[in-house]
């Protein structure tokens, strides 16, 4: 590990010195590239989750993540701050996965730059911000982004501690980083205790061999034991809790011929073949150029525990009990790919500086442009209004608020919401929740208790026949419902009991609205 690490704590004091400007403007042109049209796609499902979450008191979420979510209830946390700063809206429920982009990409930098030299962290960097998961994750108002940013820092603090205990220096104050890093990792998304255990692979790996069986070396990984014990401890009760809300998953797949496909695809490249061949062409080619040269194995037992400890230990668990592997559970090991891939194009370079600088400059230019170019139909997709589970949400307020202006003063609305398509615990109140000003001023004749005013997630609200019953004096009755299951001729035989009729019907995406006249 001594051998590993050498070169650590110069390259991060020379990033503190005069290093600074490449993590810094790569991370913010990361955080650019993901906060660009962010506000454009709805808001979808899970996104909703943390709006009906982090927007409730801090006594309903409190009593909500005693039944579902716990395993968010960090997060929530983090956003309930946040919404309380800025308020909620669209835009600002996703620039924090976009600062925080931003920020593990910079980190990005710093750790190839440690590992492998400083062309390697800029490319990493580079690579990482142009990964389909990652250009998804920053306009995901999840805490996907947070994982990233915490793994990176983690992995980077491990990186410091260890040096500086191999080499007799001063480690503690990095060791309590890593341990609180760490710890607020896990709290964030569980999954990255996994992170702190795939740490402890790259730390016992100089322990397999004679030669690097040093007094330093084992001094380095009984720190590590030790930081990892007060970690997992501290996690240990909330797991435990957490584990009682696996239900929560049960839409998780079991493992079969698809989630290699999943592994080598989705969990980095995200529906986009064309990206994943190149990377997984560069991070293999990378990866067998790195057994060969210091720097490149250097790098090679960092990332690789990281990715791999995570990834197989998930499938595998997945083969022998309920399925719990999911690509974007994974996300956090995103960084991973783009430093192997960093590691290829830095060796293509130096070969062809042999010949010529020219050739050299020209072939990292080629590479970062093949990667930009396949990356770019991902960014488009992934900012279009459909691009979240085909949503569309904000176009079916977009009408609702459109068709109300248009109605004469002092019309009197009520709004009934039916089944949400593909998500069967929640109705299209979600809509009203997270684009409530196309809603402002009507009536919820079927609500009996809102989200955030009880214990569930969601909303709870009377059967949609009473509805008859239960909107005398409304001018205009508005129903949102699914496509699937179309639920309007319940409405519209209740409705037409009370006197109205069906004045017009719209679709929009996956979602019906209906108004009905007297």
């Amino acid at each position: 590990m001594t051998a590993l690490l050498e070169r650590t704590l110069p390259a991060v004091a020379v990033t503190r010195r005069r290093g600074w400007p490449a993590p810094v403007l790569i991370g913010v042109l990361a955080a650019a590239v993901s906060v660009a049209g962010s506000w454009v796609p709805s808001v979808w499902y899970d996104e909703a989750a943390t709006v009906v979450s982090a927007t409730r008191s801090w006594g309903a979420l409190g009593r909500e993540v005693q039944h579902v979510d716990l395993v968010h209830v960090t997060f929530y946390a983090l956003m309930h701050v946040w919404f309380d700063l800025v308020g909620y809206s669209p835009f600002t429920l996703r620039l924090p996965s976009a600062i925080a982009v931003g920020a593990a990409v910079g980190l990005t930098v710093v750790l190839g730059r440690a590992l492998a030299g400083r062309r390697v962290g800029v490319l990493a960097g580079v690579f990482t911000a142009l990964l389909p998961r990652v250009t998804w994750m920053g306009e995901e108002g999840r805490s996907f982004a947070f994982g990233m940013l915490l793994a990176v820092a983690g992995t980077l603090l491990l990186v410091v501690a260890v040096r500086r205990t191999e080499a007799a220096a001063r480690s503690w104050p990095w060791w309590i980083g890593y341990v609180a890093v760490s710890a607020l990792g896990g709290a964030v998304f569980l999954y990255l205790a996994l992170v702190t255990v795939g740490h402890g692979v790259t730390v016992a790996l100089p322990l397999l061999r004679r030669s690097t069986r040093t007094r330093a070396a084992l001094r380095a990984a009984g720190c590590w034991a030790g930081a990892a014990v007060v970690v997992l401890g501290a996690l240990l009760p909330f797991a435990r809790a957490t584990s009682s809300q696996s239900g929560q998953i049960d839409w998780i797949r079991h493992v079969s011929a698809h989630t290699l496909e999943e592994v080598l695809v989705t969990q980095f490249s995200y529906e986009n073949t064309g990206f994943a061949v190149l990377m997984c062409i560069l991070a293999v080619g990378g990866a067998l150029f790195a057994l060969h040269h210091a720097p490149g194995r250097r790098l090679l037992a960092v990332v690789l525990p990281w990715v791999g400890v995570p990834t197989i230990g998930l499938v595998a668990v997945s083969l022998v009990t309920n399925p719990l592997y999911s690509p974007r559970y994974v996300s956090f090991a995103a960084p991973t790919a783009a430093l192997c891939m960093a590691v290829a194009v830095d060796a293509l370079q130096r070969s062809a500086a042999i010949s010529s600088r020219r050739a050299a400059g020209a072939t990292t230019v080629l590479a970062v442009a093949v990667a930009a170019a396949l990356s770019a139909p991902s960014w488009v997709a992934q900012r279009t209004v459909t691009a979240k589970d085909d949503s569309a949400w904000n176009a079916v307020a977009a009408l609702v608020h459109r068709e109300r202006a248009r109605e004469p003063a002092g019309t009197v609305d009520a709004v009934v919401f039916g089944p949400l398509e593909r998500h069967p615990k929640a109705t299209s109140r979600i809509i009203e929740e997270t684009y409530p000003k196309a809603f402002a001023g009507a009536r919820d004749p079927l609500l009996v208790t809102p989200a955030g005013g009880g214990d569930a997630l969601w909303d709870t609200q009377r059967p949609l026949s009473d509805i008859g019953g239960a909107v005398a004096g409304d001018d205009a009755v508005w129903l949102l419902t699914a496509v699937s299951p179309d639920e309007r001729a319940t409405v519209t035989a209740s409705l037409a009991a009370a006197g109205y009729h069906v004045d017009r019907t719209w679709t929009v995406a996956r979602t019906r609205v209906v108004r009905y006249l007297r």
